[in-house]
């Protein structure tokens, strides 16, 4: 039962228990740039987002996003005139088809740790909830449901 009546100034300075929750520490095999990812992707999320069973598929994602960036730059150094040539369309080729596959590596784990906007979606929030009227056929008059 709670006390009745006015509360002292010194039991409203009293300060509850706070939870203090480490954020997850990266890998010590980690390179500097992919250290790097890591702690953008950690500090993005609440401290509680990733647990320590998270620390494989985050180190997976961090490693992709790390290397889609070094085939990004060589991509954005490849000359021009090596595209007259055979084996400069062949590279260029397995360069951009590398970088896909790391960018749908990338977005899988995304998904799968919920770091994608599909993830945060909230249908009250979105113009497309239920009664928004986003469902409706743009033959449809405001008035009618179906």
């Amino acid at each position: 039962m709670a006390d009745r009546g006015r509360k002292s100034a010194a039991s409203l300075s009293v300060v509850g228990a706070v939870s203090l929750v480490q954020r997850l520490a990266p890998p010590a095999d980690l390179t500097p740039e992919q250290r790097s990812v890591w702690l953008v992707t950690v500090n993005s999320e609440p401290a509680e987002w990733f647990s320590p069973e998270h620390a494989p598929l985050l180190t997976e994602y961090v490693r992709h996003i790390v290397t889609s960036q070094v085939l990004t730059k060589q991509i954005e150094d490849f000359d021009p005139e090596w595209f007259g040539d055979d084996d400069g369309l062949k590279r260029y080729d397995r360069l951009t088809g590398m970088r896909a596959r790391e960018a749908g590596v990338i977005n899988t784990l995304a998904r799968s740790m919920r770091l994608t906007h599909q993830a945060i979606y909230r249908p009250d929030k979105a113009s497309l909830s239920k009664g928004s009227g986003a469902s409706r056929k743009p033959w449809q008059s405001l008035d009618q449901n179906e």
